[in-house]
């Protein structure tokens, strides 16, 4: 769920995982170690990603919807 929505918010606000890793504050590597299922993230964390990419950490972690 986090990695599909990830995607799409970033997608929407014309950002790469480089510039949300940034703005989350941790590395490339670990944002992708987290879409891959390799790592995962604290609430800290999803919030911080979810604020990188303008949503609350409720709409990151939400089911996808593909409508």
């Amino acid at each position: 769920m986090l990695a599909a929505n990830l995607h799409r918010f970033a997608f929407e606000q014309n950002l790469t995982l480089e510039a949300v890793a940034l703005a989350a504050g941790i590395s490339l590597e670990r944002l992708q170690a987290i879409c891959a299922g390799e790592f995962d993230p604290d609430l800290d964390l999803v919030h911080r990603i979810a604020h990188a990419v303008g949503v609350t950490s409720s709409e990151l972690l939400a089911e996808p919807n593909y409508n």
